[in-house]
């Protein structure tokens, strides 16, 4: 489903980031680049849990939260 969305999903909210601080993003953000780079680093983290036909029915909003439910949960 994510496959054939193609819009930019660099707007996402980090509630950590405020005006008065900087703060760093703890995963890559070549993670969030595009559907292939979600798909490899969600197969990365649970090769189990996010199977091919899971992955597949997915929208890309599900991919981004699942990463960052992994890899920055803090700025959820």
């Amino acid at each position: 489903m994510a496959n054939i969305e193609t819009e930019n999903i660099w707007g996402y909210v980090d509630k950590r980031e405020t005006p008065a601080s900087q703060t760093d993003n703890l995963t890559t953000p070549a993670n969030f680049a595009d559907v292939s780079s979600l798909r490899a680093r969600l197969t990365a983290i649970n090769s189990t849990t996010y199977t091919t036909a899971r992955l597949d029915k997915m929208t890309k909003n599900d991919m981004v939260y699942a990463v960052r439910v992994s890899d920055e949960s803090a700025g959820i």
